[in-house]
């Protein structure tokens, strides 16, 4: 058996682009990937209240989960913003509860 040395490989010219930085979960953000859209409600220290349904779906259930789990599966789906909707703004009463 002969040594042979591995040899680095040669960079190519054509790199592609670095991707835009994800960016963190805000309230009333809706994230779109290939067929599932991610709309997300609340977000806390630690949890996130969103829904994840098709884009034309007639009921959706409501959903929490940790945060850094969210964002893990919005990477590792490759999600797009597609909006932020700042009007979702959730006012909290004293108690730290959200107002009805």
């Amino acid at each position: 058996m002969s040594k042979t040395k591995l040899k680095p490989k040669a960079k190519s010219a054509s790199k592609t682009p670095p991707r835009a930085r994800q960016q963190p979960l805000e309230t009333g953000q809706v994230w779109r990937m290939a067929e599932l859209n991610l709309q997300v409600g609340l977000v806390g220290k630690l949890l996130v209240h969103y829904k994840l349904a098709a884009p034309n779906a007639v009921r959706v259930s409501n959903s929490v989960g940790g945060r850094a789990a969210v964002e893990k599966y919005l990477k590792s789906n490759k999600a797009v913003l597609v909006k932020t909707d700042k009007s979702v703004a959730v006012k909290l009463n004293k108690n730290g509860f959200a107002k009805a």
